[in-house]
């Protein structure tokens, strides 16, 4: 019987996306790292030492002198700045994405928002495998085990998807004004470092700073992500509900707003 002429199963259609994800993925990995097998473990060891470098920064600034709650010093810090690294890297790169694929766009299969999903799973994957090592190497050492290795991995999601629909709506605003956005996107990163809770936990602050602060979606990511780090030792302020509406709201934005600038940014 000729099939040529049906439409592809819903099977057939998730195996195609995901092959096109898989070969976007392998060549966003030779377009950074070039073809050499060491070239790819830099995307892991970019997190890492970068990490590593703040975790042992503050370390040395802050002295012997205990954390709130008595935590680990160097993994709060570290574990914190890795995953801010995650959400400051997607947004960052976001508006290059499509010029550094544009001559695939040409194939009918491979469109703006694979591109974008392909950058942002391999940099999600790379942060959270680093989060798992580290995780792995503190408790050995240290003997700090993380009370839930499965909560972390979900926080680490969450940053991802968070980073991704932010990413998608700065993508769409190159398609009004390229150069201005590029300006934007590195500032609106470092400006996020305040509000991402990275260096601090909502309990130590005055009362009116949390009501502020707890507008922020990153500090309830990183607030949920330290709860399954260091467990009930500490209280914690999170909302699960705040972040996946944050993150609906922002990928629907993003998604719309590119539909809406995509003619401008094809050509």
């Amino acid at each position: 019987m000729d099939l040529a002429g049906k439409d592809p199963g819903l099977i057939q259609v998730i195996r195609m996306r995901g092959r096109v994800m898989v070969a976007l993925m392998i060549r966003e990995l030779h377009t950074r790292f070039g073809r050499e097998n060491l070239g790819y473990v830099w995307l892991f060891m970019e997190p890492a030492m970068l990490g590593v470098g703040v975790g042992l920064w503050q370390l040395a600034s802050r002295g012997s002198a205990a954390m709130p709650g008595d935590l680990n010093k160097f993994s709060f810090f570290l574990i914190g700045y890795i995953l801010f690294y995650l959400f400051r890297t997607l947004v960052g790169r976001s508006t290059h994405g499509v010029a550094a694929n544009q001559q695939l766009l040409y194939h009918s299969r491979v469109t703006i928002e694979a591109v974008m999903w392909s950058r942002s799973v391999l940099d999600g994957a790379a942060v959270a495998i680093c989060i798992a090592i580290f995780l792995l190497m503190i408790g050995m050492a240290l003997g700090d085990w993380p009370s839930d290795p499965l909560q972390m991995m979900w926080g680490a999601v969450m940053m991802m998807l968070l980073a991704h629909g932010t990413g998608l709506i700065f993508l769409a605003g190159t398609g009004i004004n390229a150069q201005l956005v590029d300006r934007i996107v590195h500032p609106f990163t470092y400006l996020s470092i305040p509000f991402s809770g990275m260096f601090y936990m909502v309990w130590w602050l005055p009362g009116p700073m949390q009501e502020v602060l707890l507008w922020s979606p990153l500090i309830h990511i990183m607030e949920f992500t330290r709860e399954g780090q260091f467990g009930r030792r500490v209280p914690y302020s999170y909302d699960l509900t705040y972040i996946i509406g944050w993150i609906i709201v922002v990928n629907f934005i993003g998604l719309c707003a590119l539909r809406a600038a995509k003619p401008h940014m094809e050509h």
